[in-house]
């Protein structure tokens, strides 16, 4: 799980990214301290700032775009945002 903690902006990037969303995300433990550093992610969940997401890495990260790009530049894709976490529930 991550929490969106900003937007990124750029204005040169892969051709598979133009129109894609591309947010910051902070790792979260499961008590919501942070575990490393962020890391850029797609958004497919329209996610904003303070929301916690649940979000994917590695070749995961680029099979939410299978069905509209043959490959997508991505290593990191937000794929859902998370109403309540419960541990040990």
């Amino acid at each position: 799980m991550g929490r969106v903690i900003g937007n990124v902006w750029a204005t040169q990037k892969d051709a598979s990214l133009h129109g894609r969303r591309m947010l910051l995300v902070q790792p979260i433990r499961a008590d919501g301290g942070d575990a490393g550093p962020p890391t850029t992610a797609l958004d497919t969940c329209d996610a904003g700032p303070g929301d916690t997401v649940l979000y994917v890495t590695s070749s995961e990260a680029a099979l939410p775009f299978h069905a509209t790009h043959d490959l997508t530049a991505t290593d990191a894709t937000i794929v859902g945002v998370v109403d309540e976490p419960r541990v040990g529930a």
